[in-house]
């Protein structure tokens, strides 16, 4: 009888801890979002004291910019994405589809990322030479290019490697450490939670689209949509978050490994005109043409692996 009692005091302590919270009480969606934005100022407000404070109050050297960009990283989006996943899940390994993937469909991923970069790339370069060519668009968005482009400096010189070693610790930075953290925080956490909510296609396309809100990049916001909306596919599709650090790992590194093969300073906008611009959009087709064929693939394994 003791035992059964206390049994059943256990459950009411467990009930009892699970009510009561604001956070575990209120509509999951809007859960969703004010974890987002607090982990959003958390992130950029703590990271930037760090930033001043290891800089001295000035502009700290580049190894010292890198430490602290992972750091933050682990800390203040992988560390809080965990946690307030964990608040709300009675399961946390199958709500951060922490299994592995099959080896088909991670092939098939992987390809699509790389498939799609002519075509991101071409869309930011038909862009940039839209914009330059009409002085109207060029002379209104010229203040906010002009931020944008300082803070991309900052960021190139976090990129920047000029020895394989430096090499090495840029992909750490710039391609592992993003993979792992914000796969969990949104293909994790924010789809996953979606998926209670509302159909798969809208729960991807809505945590891709918050993806490229988060990065706050607003000339690269249609690629970071389409990114976005393709790591959530992949990782809904293939039933595993490792498909999506795995996609979005190679297509980080293959940035990096561009400008450090490359060994330009900076990322260059070509001009275009005439076979230029024709070039561009025949290599774009072929993109979308082999990107659209592993896209109906990844379905058509998910489908199968659903009904199995």
């Amino acid at each position: 009888m003791n035992f059964i009692n206390s049994k059943v005091y256990i459950c009411e302590l467990q009930e009892t801890e699970n009510k009561g919270s604001f956070l575990t009480e209120i509509n999951l969606f809007l859960y969703v979002i004010i974890v987002l934005i607090f982990i959003f100022i958390i992130y950029q407000g703590i990271g930037s004291v760090f930033t001043l404070v290891a800089g001295g109050f000035k502009e700290p050297d580049v190894k010292t910019m890198r430490v602290i960009l992972a750091f933050s990283q682990f800390m203040l989006i992988l560390a809080p994405a965990v946690f307030f996943t964990r608040l709300r899940s009675n399961d946390l390994k199958t709500d951060l589809r922490l299994k592995a993937p099959g080896p088909f469909v991670l092939l098939l991923s992987v390809l699509g990322i790389i498939s799609v970069q002519p075509l991101l790339q071409g869309y930011l370069t038909l862009q940039e030479s839209f914009i330059d060519s009409v002085p109207f668009l060029k002379e209104t968005l010229k203040p906010l290019k002009e931020i944008f482009d300082t803070l991309e400096e900052s960021t190139l010189k976090i990129v920047r490697a000029y020895s394989f070693s430096e090499f090495l610790t840029v992909v750490f930075v710039i391609s592992v450490t993003p993979a792992v953290c914000e796969e969990v925080l949104f293909r994790g956490f924010v789809l996953g939670n979606f998926l209670k909510l509302m159909k798969p296609f809208l729960s991807v396309f809505l945590s891709g689209f918050l993806f490229a809100l988060y990065h706050f990049q607003p000339f690269n916001l249609l690629p970071l949509v389409a990114l976005g909306f393709y790591l959530g596919y992949v990782v809904y599709f293939s039933g595993s978050i490792w498909t999506g650090v795995i996609c979005h790992f190679v297509n980080n590194f293959m940035a990096s490994y561009f400008l450090y093969s490359s060994g330009k300073e900076e990322f260059e906008t070509p001009d275009i005109t005439g076979d230029k611009t024709l070039s561009i959009l025949l290599v774009s087709a072929v993109s979308v043409v082999f990107f659209i064929y592993v896209l109906v693939s990844i379905y058509r394994y998910g489908k199968e692996g659903k009904t199995e």
